[in-house]
């Protein structure tokens, strides 16, 4: 029985025995004595936000109660008479 083991790829090895053979790879798939890697450190975590005020629903499910708009339509007399004209 022949065991081989690969010094370019860590975890290949190659077992023969009687003509036949049987090769397993168990890796992360870097080389050896290629760059490693090492990621650069994650930034700081940042604080929470301030609160913000609450703003009335842009589409509420019903209407809201306000007061009634005055009637602009009306004719407005500005004598202030009851518009009995002589």
């Amino acid at each position: 029985m022949a065991v081989v083991r690969s010094l370019r790829w860590p975890g290949a090895v190659t077992v023969a025995k009687g003509g036949k053979f049987c090769s397993v790879y168990v890796g992360d798939g870097v080389k050896a004595g290629g760059t490693s890697y090492f990621p650069t450190e994650p930034p700081d975590v940042q604080s929470d936000p301030l609160d913000q005020i609450e703003n009335p629903e842009p589409t509420p499910l019903e209407a809201p109660e306000e007061p009634a708009e005055p009637d602009t339509d009306a004719e407005v007399n500005p004598e202030g008479e009851d518009g009995d004209a002589e």
